[in-house]
C-alpha cells in the first residue's frame, strides 16, 4: 500500500526539521522517500524515461484561493520521480493534492509575515550551483530543466525557510516533551505483528457501495470470532491483496508506527489489542480487517538523542494541523487530468551492432 505522494502532507518538513511514493502496491508496505516540490535539484531527482514535450505548460490544473497551479508546475513535481506507467489518475489525484497543500502552506506562512534570511536563502543558491557544476550543469539550465525561473525558485527557498522558523517557534522543550507523552508509541520502537484481509472499494464509491463492503467485512469478522474458519482461512478466501496471492493467511509481519504503512491503516493496527479483530478500516486502497497477533513493546525514550527525530515528527503533526484548519476555508478547484499529461513513453532504440560483428541468430 505504497503512496506515489502523502496526501495531507508536503515534504517540506524535510528541510531544516527533518518528509511523497507510488500507488503501485496494493498492501500496507513502507512509503518511498522523495524530493520536496519545487527542491533544488537536477542532480537529486530519479531520472524519468525520456517522453515528447508537453505542450500547454502555462495550462491551469487546480486554483488554491485564487493562486493557480499551472500544468507546468505538475510537471516540475513529477519530474523528481519514476511514476508507474498505471494508475495515472491516482497519480494525478495524489500530485494535485500535494501541490495544492503546499500552497495552502505557503499562504498560511505568509499571512503570519515570518521573516526570511536573504543571505540563507543566497547561501543555498551557492550551495547548489556549486554541486550543479561539480555534475557538469548549471543553475541556469537545472532551472530551464525543470520550467522555473530563478525568482520562483527562491520563492521556494522562502517558503521552507518560513517552514523550518516556524517549527522552531513551536517546538519548545516543554511542547516537545508533551508530543513525546502522547506519543510513546511513535517514539519507543513498540511493533505490532498483524494481519489484514483487504476488499478493494474505489474511493469515490457511492457510500452504498461503501457500506456493502463494509458490512461483507463485517459478516467475515463474526465469522471468523464465531469460530467458523480461522484469520488466515478468512484471507486466503477473501482478501483481494496482491501480495496475498501465495496464501500468506494476510500476515504483514512485524511493523512500528514509523515503518511507513499508510497512516489510517498504522494507527488502526496499533489501537486494536492483541489478539483482537479492528472494525473495517478506510483507507485509499479499500477497507480492511485487521487482527493484532503479537505486540513488542518498546524501550524507555532518550529525549535528548532522539530530539531530531521527535522535531521531525512533531513538525508533520504540526503540518497536519495546519493543512486541516486552511482546507476548512479554502476556496480550491481542481480541473480534470490534461489528457496529455502522460504520454507514452519514446521507444527505445535498438543499438547498431559492432562493426565486424555478425547479426545475432534469429
Amino acid at each position: 500500500m505504497r503512496e506515489f505522494v502523502r496526501p495531507g502532507l508536503l515534504a517540506l518538513v524535510a528541510f531544516g526539521m527533518g518528509a511523497v511514493a507510488s500507488t503501485q502496491a496494493q498492501q500496507p508496505t513502507p512509503k518511498a522517500a522523495a524530493p520536496a516540490p519545487g527542491a533544488a535539484s537536477a542532480a537529486a531527482k530519479i531520472v524519468a524515461p525520456v517522453r515528447p514535450p508537453i505542450p500547454g505548460l502555462n495550462q491551469p490544473v487546480a486554483t488554491v484561493n485564487g493562486e493557480v497551479i499551472t500544468k507546468g508546475d505538475l510537471v516540475n513535481f513529477l519530474s523528481h520521480f519514476q511514476l508507474p506507467p498505471e494508475s495515472t489518475q491516482q497519480v494525478y489525484a495524489d500530485a494535485i493534492d500535494t501541490l495544492v497543500n503546499t500552497r495552502l502552506v505557503s499562504q498560511f506562512l505568509n499571512r503570519l509575515r515570518i521573516a526570511v534570511d536573504e543571505k540563507a536563502i543566497n547561501d543555498e543558491i551557492a550551495q547548489v550551483e556549486k554541486q550543479l557544476k561539480t555534475d557538469g550543469t548549471s543553475l541556469p539550465a537545472a532551472l530551464m530543466e525543470n520550467n522555473q525561473t530563478l525568482d520562483d525558485y527562491k520563492k521556494d527557498i522562502a517558503t521552507r525557510q518560513r517552514w523550518v522558523n516556524y517549527v522552531k517557534q513551536k517546538a519548545t522543550d516543554a511542547e516537545l516533551k508533551k508530543f513525546v507523552e502522547s506519543h510513546k508509541d511513535l517514539f519507543n520502537g513498540t511493533q505490532v505483528r498483524a494481519s489484514h484481509i483487504m476488499l478493494k472499494v474505489d474511493p469515490k464509491a457511492t457510500p452504498a457501495d461503501k457500506d456493502k463492503v463494509r458490512q461483507k467485512l463485517l459478516g467475515i469478522k463474526k465469522d471468523v470470532e464465531s469460530g467458523k474458519l480461522s484469520f488466515a482461512e478468512a484471507a486466503n478466501k477473501n482478501s483481494e491483496d496482491p501480495a496475498n496471492e501465495a496464501g500468506a493467511g494476510g500476515d504483514l509481519g512485524y511493523f512500528g508506527l514509523n515503518s511507513g504503512f499508510v497512516e489510517e491503516f498504522a494507527n488502526a493496527a496499533f489501537a486494536t489489542e492483541k489478539g483482537r479483530i479492528s472494525d473495517p478500516v478506510e483507507t485509499n486502497y479499500g477497507y480492511h480487517l485487521i487482527q493484532v497477533t503479537d505486540r513488542k513493546e518498546g524501550k524507555p525514550i532518550d529525549v535528548a538523542q532522539q530530539k531530531p527525530f521527535i522535531q521531525h515528527m512533531y513538525a508533520t503533526e504540526l503540518q497536519k494541523q495546519v493543512l486541516e484548519f486552511e482546507r476548512k476555508s479554502a476556496k480550491i478547484d481542481v480541473k480534470p487530468m490534461p489528457a496529455d499529461l502522460f504520454p507514452p513513453a519514446a521507444p527505445a532504440t535498438t543499438p547498431a551492432p559492432a562493426s565486424g560483428t555478425a547479426p545475432a541468430p534469429k
